[in-house]
């Protein structure tokens, strides 16, 4: 088995087995992987890399899309409705960054990905 394998595995096993806030956990971590490829590779001249960026923002955007499909607006009441507004709002941002490939587009809605992952941390370390 390679190491590529191996950490597949690893990876499909702890999604399999994982609560549902910790898969939310992931779902953040992945964006915020993602997005911070592509701020890397926009820092890095980004028309050399223009494919990787793409496909950075696009995975990011389909994760912060599922994120706020599994939204129950009805029964979350206003926080469901904030967290959809927020979820709006960077899928918005990371649109932008990939029409306009400014680094500094990109900031935001990493901030904003990160502040909720922390609350979420913070919920299941409790």
């Amino acid at each position: 088995m390679t190491y590529a394998n191996a950490a597949e595995t690893y990876r499909r096993n702890q999604i399999l087995s994982a609560s549902p806030e910790k898969l939310i956990v992931l779902l953040y971590d992945g964006a915020l992987q993602q997005l911070g490829r592509a701020k890397n590779a926009l820092h890095s001249g980004g028309k050399s890399q223009s494919a990787e960026i793409g496909i950075a923002l696009g995975k990011a955007m389909a994760i912060v899309g599922e994120l706020r499909g599994s939204l129950d607006i009805e029964r979350g009441g206003d926080i469901a409705g904030n967290l959809d507004r927020l979820y709006d709002y960077c899928l918005d941002q990371i649109f932008a960054t990939n029409v306009e490939r400014n680094p500094q587009v990109i900031e935001s809605p990493i901030k904003v990905l990160r502040t909720l992952k922390e609350g979420w941390d913070a919920v299941i370390a409790v």
